[in-house]
């Protein structure tokens, strides 16, 4: 199962990898995927472990250039919303309690509206001009508050998410 916080780290790593490929430096093709991950990680080591991690699975990632990595950084986030979406709607068919039933229908339509946004900040990253940056950047800002906007949907109810706990570690991508 995909993970939400993988979805958040995916996120976090796109917003801050698409100023890096707005400058005409980062933009060079000798930006690597470990430049935009110790950009990312800013010291941290689990997240630059992370960064390499998420961007190394995508074959495309060793020729990249900065823009490239973003769009690789949203598409894996977009997959991750996409599973952890599938999983919602699994649960939810199973969910008897309506309350819980309800909870679980607000993050389903959360889910998929990042989906719809991921693809679409992956596009954008992908082009060449620099207003489409800025849009794959804003659609991220709004993808970010995912997670938190599905467990306030839970907290709200007085319910406790079935996603927190294990369903948040890295550890089942």
């Amino acid at each position: 199962m995909a993970s939400l916080q993988a979805l958040f780290c995916a996120a976090t790593l796109l917003l801050l990898v698409i100023p890096h490929a707005c400058t005409a430096a980062a933009a060079a093709a000798s930006t690597t995927v470990q430049e935009q991950c110790d950009s990312y990680a800013a010291g941290d080591r689990s997240s630059y472990d992370y960064c390499v991690y998420k961007l190394g699975r995508d074959s495309g990632s060793a020729t990249a250039d900065a823009r490239g990595l973003a769009a690789i950084a949203a598409r894996a986030a977009r997959a991750t919303a996409k599973a952890t979406g599938e999983r919602i709607a699994g649960l939810r068919a199973n969910e008897t309690v309506p309350a819980r039933r309800g909870c679980l229908a607000a993050c389903a339509a959360e889910y998929a509206a990042a989906v719809r946004r991921l693809g679409r900040a992956a596009r954008a990253a992908a082009r060449r001009e620099g207003g489409d940056l800025r849009r794959a950047q804003a659609l991220l800002e709004e993808v970010t508050g995912t997670t938190a906007r599905c467990d306030g949907a839970f907290a709200a109810a007085g319910l406790e998410s079935p996603l927190d706990g294990a369903a948040r570690g890295l550890d089942d991508e």
